[in-house]
């Protein structure tokens, strides 16, 4: 199977007050998948074999 994601922009994480907690862009996306990578033994460059 091959899946296609479009990210596009930035998602806000708030608390049910408005303060903001955290976010997600592609940029942190690229960096959590480079982590389970190494993670699970394939190495942090595994993940640029999925990205063009």
């Amino acid at each position: 199977m091959i899946t296609f994601f479009q990210v596009n922009g930035v998602m806000n994480y708030v608390d049910p007050w408005g303060k903001p907690m955290g976010y997600e862009d592609v940029f942190t996306k690229v960096d959590i998948c480079r982590k389970h990578y190494t993670e699970c033994g394939l190495g942090e460059d595994y993940v640029d074999r999925l990205i063009r």
